[in-house]
């Protein structure tokens, strides 16, 4: 059963990932602009914006490029107490509820249970279902992730299979304030 105030978490990815590639060129930039105003004098310190900068670049490419590539420019997620076939089930029923087929692809990985994408023809959100591990799913049994990915922006169709997808979970639909 999900708690009773699960709500949607939302991120956009692309500005997260923007944000830290571009504070890297900001300090590469202070970096040679600082060697380069005030010569040797300044030389320790542009070695260390230098040094600063490639270690924001490679962060960044480890940790947000592949967060956008496996979630998209923008997400939702949630988490759940219910075994990855609830999951997949509550979005299926949400999606078929809408009028539409959804179609369900189990992506290759080397874990026992893959993610699963959950899609459907006109719907512009896709849904990825993992097991997680995250503090907020803590507990006993399988707990799982839906993650709503999309390509550019939310619409407000997407917000109404997120609240059926929260009541096929069990959970209590956000209050709309």
């Amino acid at each position: 059963m999900e708690s009773p105030g699960a709500e949607w978490a939302y991120a956009n990815n692309a500005r997260i990932a923007a944000f830290f590639f571009g504070l890297a060129i900001l300090l590469v930039g202070l970096g040679v602009l600082a060697v380069v105003a005030f010569g040797q004098d300044a030389a320790l310190a542009g070695a260390a914006l230098l040094t600063l900068a490639i270690f924001v670049l490679v962060f960044s490419s480890l940790v947000f490029l592949p967060r956008l590539a496996k979630r998209g420019a923008v997400s939702f997620s949630v988490y759940s107490r219910r075994s990855m076939d609830d999951a997949e089930q509550a979005v299926r029923a949400a999606i078929e509820a809408s009028g539409r087929t959804a179609r369900v692809e189990r992506v290759r990985s080397r874990s026992r249970t893959p993610p699963r994408i959950v899609t459907a023809e006109g719907v512009s959100a896709r849904f990825r279902i993992e097991l997680t591990r995250h503090p907020a799913a803590s507990g006993s049994g399988e707990a799982t992730e839906i993650i709503e990915s999309f390509p550019s922006r939310d619409e407000a169709e997407a917000q109404a299979l997120r609240v059926k997808i929260l009541e096929g979970l069990g959970a209590d639909a956000p209050s709309k304030e």
